[in-house]
């Protein structure tokens, strides 16, 4: 593979990564509009997306074994296709039930045949020097992405008028967008994605076998809490906004500055998290990040919510989404530093995903109750604290890895 193909095929991935993602998050960025069109119920609204969760969390582990069995062109070309045609229904809004069964079949081509594929892609597109850089490029340019994106989108919808047509003509140009980026895959991405340092093992099919001695890894179970909790992390940052607007009177304005900050911070702090840990070795650098990340939450922990402590607030926040968003960067390099074969990747992440974007599940609903049962400054205090000890558990699980690497 040249330089230019190289980069090509990162480009494809990035772009990929972001663009598929657009069509099942559409009603997070667009919850008004689209429940007053769909004339759907709140209930109704949440349950898409809980089914849209709940299917891509048992799509994991299938999608793992796909990835290790056919090439990433021509399942992350399908996935897109698949997620690009279910769009085009979307867009002529059709009843309840059948939007009901797109979301179930966006969470089957995004986990269960776009996720793994584009993992062990990006792991075959570096050398096992280049692993932090891979997944931080490729994480900082879907960050990128979504942020350009959303914002092209969101103008489009709103020079169209803003009314239920619009919204219809939106979901039409982000389905055609997502076929297009399948066509550019099929046509342009190889199926081999080769490596300088490949061993050049044989390929053989992913068996049961391989399956339940994957499991045996202490690794997978490892990357899997440190997943969990880097991404726990990540939820905990989405209570930013609600936390300055509630707790420190800045505002529904300035509530969303900082959840908009945080977008802005993320690619740049994914790629400089993967060149770091290129240059000291990820476990080392996902060790120093949760340490930073245990730390920062314990402050808000511990800290009194007050009107007067919102520099604090500001700075200590943009610390954390710079942290939490290196370490979402740079993950899955732990794959390569410890020691998971290349030829079971797909597999491995499959397992991994299952437990590691738990937080997805339980996140939402226990920080609900937990402010719900506390109301004002000390129920955010508990859930940052929560979040700060499953920080700490994430801090061991890398300490062992990067022990163990030692040895």
């Amino acid at each position: 593979m040249t330089i230019s193909d190289k980069w090509l095929t990162m480009t494809l991935l990035c772009l990929s990564g972001s663009i598929i993602y657009f069509l099942p998050y559409f009603s997070e960025t667009y919850y008004i509009p689209m429940k007053e069109a769909f004339g759907f119920s709140n209930t109704e609204m949440g349950l898409l997306m809980s089914t849209f969760g709940f299917v891509s969390l048992f799509g994991y582990i299938p999608g793992g074994w796909l990835a290790d069995r056919y090439s990433p062109r021509k399942l992350i070309s399908t996935a897109l296709l698949v997620t690009a045609l279910a769009g085009f229904i979307f867009s002529t809004m059709p009843s309840f039930k059948i939007t009901l069964m797109i979301y179930g079949i966006w969470g089957l081509s995004t986990a269960c045949i776009f996720w793994s594929a584009m993992i062990k892609a990006t792991r075959n597109w570096g050398t096992h020097e280049e692993q932090g850089r891979a997944y931080g490029i490729l994480d900082g340019g879907r960050n990128l992405t979504d942020m350009i994106g959303t914002s092209l989108v969101l103008l489009i919808f709103a020079f169209s008028g803003g009314d239920d047509a619009a919204l219809s003509e939106n979901i039409i140009w982000i389905s055609f967008a997502t076929l297009v980026m399948a066509l550019l895959v099929w046509q342009v991405m190889s199926d081999e994605i080769s490596r300088k340092d490949d061993t050049q093992e044989p390929k053989q099919k992913t068996t049961l076998s391989d399956i339940k001695e994957i499991l045996k890894l202490p690794e997978v179970w490892l990357i899997s809490i440190i997943i969990m909790a880097a991404y726990t992390g990540m939820w905990g940052t989405i209570f930013f906004t609600p936390y300055a607007t509630e707790i420190y009177d800045l505002g529904a304005v300035g509530g969303g500055a900082i959840a908009a900050g945080k977008y802005w911070i993320a690619p740049f702090a994914a790629i400089a998290a993967g060149f770091f840990a290129d240059k000291i070795g990820p476990a080392k650098a996902i060790c120093g990040f949760f340490i930073i990340m245990t730390t920062s939450f314990l402050v808000f922990g511990l800290m009194p919510g007050a009107p007067g402590l919102a520099p604090l607030l500001l700075i200590n926040g943009a610390l954390l989404a710079a942290v939490v968003f290196g370490l979402k960067g740079i993950y899955f390099s732990l794959l390569e530093q410890g020691g998971i074969p290349i030829a079971v990747t797909g597999t491995a992440t499959g397992l991994i995903s299952v437990i590691g974007y738990t937080p997805d599940v339980f996140m939402p609903t226990l920080g609900g109750m937990i402010l719900d049962a506390y109301p004002g400054a000390i129920g955010y205090q508990y859930l940052f604290l929560f979040v700060s000890l499953l920080s700490f558990i994430g801090l061991i699980a890398a300490y062992i890895i990067y022990r163990k690497i030692q040895e």
